[in-house]
């Protein structure tokens, strides 16, 4: 005697209660629309991002840029090295033994601009009393 639960040999039918060939059609037909819809929504989701992504795009490319500063042998500032005085003072000349144009303190930061040895060209920044200038009278 064969049980609800049991499968006859060289069949290809089921043999549970309420079992049915049309169930599996449905169920399949069922997979397959599932199916479908899941592609309509990698499809909409794919359209979405790609409208985001265009839409990044526009804005980075809207952004005005800042051009690079430059020094002016023409190198980006963020490669240019800088050093300090460790001397407690140090002369400025125009050239390598030339002519003194000023004394730096311990401490001083500077651009090297060039290294020669035992020299290097270098610029310095930092504010004077006006006064003190041909700009003074206006």
């Amino acid at each position: 005697m064969v049980t609800a639960k049991e499968k006859p040999q060289g069949t290809g039918t089921d043999c549970t209660p309420g079992h049915h060939e049309e169930d599996d059609v449905k169920i399949t037909r069922w997979e397959n629309e599932r199916s479908r819809e899941a592609n309509k929504s990698n499809l909409l989701l794919m359209g979405t991002l790609g409208v985001i992504l265009v839409v990044l795009v526009v804005v980075y490319l809207s952004v005005p840029r800042v051009p690079t500063q430059r020094s002016p042998e023409g190198l980006p500032l963020a490669t240019i090295p800088t050093a300090s005085i460790t001397a407690t003072r140090e002369n400025l000349r125009l050239s390598p033994n030339g002519t003194k144009v000023g004394e730096l303190v311990e401490g001083a930061e500077l651009e090297v601009l060039e290294d020669r040895g035992a020299w290097v060209r270098v610029r310095l920044e930092g504010w004077i009393w006006k006064a003190s200038t041909s700009l003074s009278g206006g």
